[in-house]
């Protein structure tokens, strides 16, 4: 009945904040003869498309696109420019296009639209802009302190092995504050601050990818697909590898698999393919 093309549009963007505005153009092939046989409506039924969005962190709904379909019988091809405000958005956002009844109908059919409103089609597709994989929490401390090496910048620490343990409450970055550039890093910004921090996350990414393909059992956790509930230590794995590693066309546990095979095999090329999938030092850009 309809076929949809988006424009490049990732499962998660990189370096989003709210003063990012999203812009996305959707393309739309509606078969419009073939929609309404198939609801059981007349060729004269009014039809209309839209478009909305909505953030996890409101779930407040905007509308993007609104335009009444053709009556006539045939294809239509319709190409909606998107634009959701970055200040209105957060954590995951949904962009759902429906083809809907345009009008109340006058008929009593059983099982078949009558309402203005109606949906008799709908896709959805979601886009992460931030969560666990990329807000993880971090705290300054002295190294010298803590029992920790002096010399170094950062530790990424986890507690535990427990997968199904939820990522926030798990996970620790401590940036040592007797490191005199750490120190100078956290206290504004500079080219050599944009170093150390596109350092520490390969490093994030290397080691915490690096120990659920340590564990044989990693992939036998469930992670949840809700994107309001707390974020399991195995959905955040899923998470960086879904967003830095995944191959076209393959699937987050195909990934897994190969990944740990290359890691075996040669432990610094799995390292390249983190630096190449976190576009380190800019990539090739």
């Amino acid at each position: 009945m309809g076929e949809l093309k988006d424009e490049l549009l990732p499962a998660a963007l990189e370096a989003w904040d709210y003063s990012t505005d999203l812009r996305t153009t959707r393309v739309v092939g509606i078969d419009l003869s073939n929609l309404r046989a198939d609801s059981g409506l007349s060729e004269n039924d009014p039809l209309r498309l839209v478009v909305r969005y909505w953030p996890s962190t409101s779930l407040i709904r905007s509308v993007a696109y609104r335009k009444d379909l053709p009556i006539e019988v045939g294809h239509t091809v319709c190409e909606i420019n998107i634009v959701a405000k970055g200040a209105d958005l957060g954590g995951t956002l949904t962009i759902e296009t429906v083809v809907e009844l345009a009008a109340d109908l006058n008929h009593n059919e059983p099982f078949i639209a009558r309402k203005r409103g109606s949906i008799l089609w709908s896709d959805q597709t979601k886009v992460h802009l931030e969560g666990g994989a990329g807000l993880l929490p971090v705290a300054p401390v002295s190294f010298s302190e803590a029992g920790l090496p002096g010399n170094a910048a950062w530790y990424v620490s986890m507690d535990g092995g427990d997968w199904e343990q939820a990522a926030m409450g798990s996970l620790l970055i401590l940036l040592n504050e007797d490191n005199s550039v750490v120190r100078k890093a956290m206290q504004g910004s500079s080219e050599e601050a944009s170093i150390l921090w596109a350092t520490l996350e390969v490093d994030i990414v290397a080691d915490l990818v690096g120990r659920a393909l340590d564990d044989e059992a990693f992939m036998d956790y469930p992670t949840s697909e809700d994107p309001d509930g707390d974020l399991t230590m195995a959905g955040l794995i899923r998470a960086l590898v879904r967003t830095y590693l995944l191959r076209p066309g393959e699937a987050v546990e195909q990934a897994v698999k190969r990944i740990g095979d290359e890691r075996r095999r040669d432990p610094s090329r799995f390292r390249v393919s983190v630096q190449s999938g976190v576009k380190f030092l800019g990539g090739n850009s």
